[in-house]
């Protein structure tokens, strides 16, 4: 995934808002503005960027059911093997479980691949959690564009200039709005399309590289 430091938004935003240094307010108020919009952004779609397929290991539940882990994030589709380097890898049906995947009893896998978006956030192995975008940490750079945007007019609606703070809040959308038509036009190639139980199925697999 392409990144672009925080601190060269921090620099582009500073830039067009016309500010010659940043005071500890402003960086607070930069800092806010950049996690929650980044934050409305990441959860728009489903960016091939911010695609992983993991491993996870099963185990047997009370009931005979197969079981992950606890898991912290959402689940976007399960495969009995790993779908860009497995032709013949199969979508699963699952259930959710007490944040687990459960799927169907007396299967012959010992593990699954998972299909999900990576944690929003930088991770602190110090906690082993994720914390807020901030100096020194790198940000999507398909994003770049929107959040500078998006921060400007949040920055225009707090200093009382509302009707300018809506046009750039537009400008801001537009910006996401043809991320999201290029998710969409590529989504075919950025996402495995793979059959479905039972293995004899006489669908084609189509797969591509995340």
């Amino acid at each position: 995934m392409r990144t672009i430091p925080y601190n060269d938004v921090e620099r582009r935003f500073q830039s067009i808002a016309g500010l010659q240094s940043l005071t500890v307010t402003d960086k607070f108020f930069f800092q806010n503005s950049l996690n929650s919009r980044l934050k409305e952004a990441w959860d728009r779609a489903e960016w091939p960027e911010l695609l992983i397929i993991e491993e996870h290991d099963l185990t047997s539940d009370d009931d005979g059911s197969q079981v992950t882990g606890t898991l912290d994030f959402d689940v976007l589709e399960v495969y009995d093997r790993h779908p860009n380097k497995d032709r013949d890898a199969l979508i699963l049906k699952y259930n959710l479980i007490n944040a687990k995947v459960a799927v169907r009893p007396h299967m012959s896998v010992s593990k699954i691949y998972i299909l999900r978006k990576i944690n929003f956030g930088v991770f602190d192995p110090a906690d082993n959690t994720y914390k807020d975008y901030t100096e020194g940490s790198d940000v999507p750079a398909i994003f770049e564009n929107y959040l500078i945007t998006a921060i400007f007019a949040d920055f225009l609606r707090g200093d009382g200039q509302g009707q300018q703070a809506m046009l750039e809040d537009n400008r801001a959308e537009n910006f996401l709005l043809n991320q999201i038509d290029r998710v969409e036009r590529l989504q075919q190639q950025n996402r495995p399309v793979i059959n479905s139980y039972p293995r004899h199925s006489t669908q084609s697999i189509t797969q591509v590289n995340i």
